[in-house]
């Protein structure tokens, strides 16, 4: 009796290895397959980064942006000269020459009409004094006259005939109401020859006011730098131009009207950058956050710098685009005047969070309905738990630090 239960008790022990070793043969097996064409890679405590990728462009942090002055002409008008770009200026130097022919064309004119409008003062001055004059001499004569029939008026009845005595009171009345007359006709004369005087000179002043408006206007057409700096020729809006076709600076010779702006005096010494973020992304972004930043034309060169503004509101990304960008603003650490350049297209990789756990590369997870699994080199298949991930590794929960993972090569 107890060498068959201890017969049966070594029979159950080699079943019991042999299931063993079947099932260490199988999972080297699956290690084995698993393994052939994968990297061991371990897994290690680290950063889990998310950053944004996003392109834009350099842009001077000070510019001092010209415009077209607002004057008398309302309609387009040429450019005539420019400061070269790139070009540094002093405070006075000028930056832009706007045709000004209309202007001195009117101002020859208006010349012409100030010196009209002065003679016609000159001799409305002269025929005036004339009038009045003559109108003074004449009240003069019926003063004198009327002063003698006042005499003749004063003589007695008694002393004189009754005929001649009503010839003197009816001279006195006619010569009275002459002298008056005569009085009132100086007075209105003078009235209007100070009326027509004063419209003469009024004229005359509207039309040198004129011609110092446009005088203040050919002064304004030549503008002048405001400031020290580089001079940066603005994008010309053509609005005839295709969706395809290239953009470009303005010109001599581009039509521009009062307000538009063309030019700008810009601070080189510090530079910012000015990124197109799609409006998908726009909400991961926040002041603040750290970017590194690389110039194409100096690929090899990192910068860095942050996060400096986000805006609220959308806007076109190109004029006949559907597509909306958030046009933001990322501020560099420090500048390098020397290959850094207004326009200069730059990117950017910004940081939006880190997470710290354990690290596999993103190759090494796989999925089966929706559960995440590794190759362990030693174990074999083992779930685990994807805290996170990026573009490169995931953050994993359920293997240890250092343990082996297979990857794909």
């Amino acid at each position: 009796m107890k060498i068959r239960v201890a017969v049966i008790a070594l029979a159950i022990l080699a079943l019991v290895a042999l299931f063993s070793l079947t099932a260490w043969d199988s999972r080297r097996s699956q290690v084995r397959s698993a393994a052939a064409g994968a990297a061991v890679v371990r897994a290690k405590k680290d950063k889990l980064v998310h950053t944004l990728l996003v392109s834009g462009e350099l842009a001077p942090v000070r510019a001092v942006r010209i415009s077209v002055p607002r004057f008398r002409e309302r309609n387009a008008v040429p450019i005539q000269a420019m400061a070269p770009e790139g070009s540094l200026v002093k405070p006075g130097d000028t930056l832009l020459q706007i045709d000004n022919a209309p202007l001195i064309a009117s101002l020859n004119n208006e010349q012409i009409n100030l010196e009209r409008a002065e003679n016609d003062a000159v001799r409305k001055q002269s025929e005036l004094d004339i009038q009045l004059k003559d109108l003074e001499m004449e009240l003069g004569t019926r003063k004198l006259e009327l002063e003698k029939a006042r005499l003749r008026v004063d003589i007695s009845k008694d002393l004189i005939s009754l005929r001649d005595w009503q010839d003197n009171q009816f001279n006195f009345e006619r010569t009275r109401k002459e002298f008056e007359k005569a009085t009132q006709k100086l007075d209105l004369t003078r009235k209007a020859a100070q009326e027509e005087l004063a419209l003469t000179r009024i004229k005359r002043d509207q039309s040198r006011a004129r011609m110092q408006s446009i005088q203040n206007d050919l002064f304004a057409l030549q503008l002048k730098a405001p400031v020290a700096g580089t001079v940066l020729y603005e994008t010309f809006n053509n609005w005839n131009r295709s969706e395809n076709e290239p953009s470009r600076k303005f010109q001599v010779g581009d039509q521009v009207f009062p307000g538009q702006i063309v030019i700008s005096v810009v601070d080189l010494d510090e530079m910012e950058v000015r990124a197109y973020i799609s409006e998908v992304d726009g909400g991961l972004l926040k002041p603040g956050q750290k970017a590194s930043i690389a110039v194409d034309a100096h690929s090899s060169l990192e910068f860095t710098g942050s996060v400096d503004y986000v805006p609220e509101v959308a806007e076109r990304l190109r004029r006949f685009s559907n597509v909306r960008v958030f046009v933001g603003r990322l501020k560099l650490d420090r500048t390098d005047s020397q290959i850094m350049k207004p326009g200069m297209s730059v990117r950017a990789e910004i940081l939006l969070d880190e997470q710290e756990g354990l690290l596999v590369p993103r190759s090494a997870v796989f999925e089966e309905n929706g559960r995440a699994f590794v190759h362990h080199v030693t174990q074999g298949r083992l779930e685990v738990k994807v805290v996170s991930r990026n573009a490169t590794s995931c953050l994993v929960d359920g293997i240890r630090d250092g343990d082996e993972i297979l990857t794909k090569r």
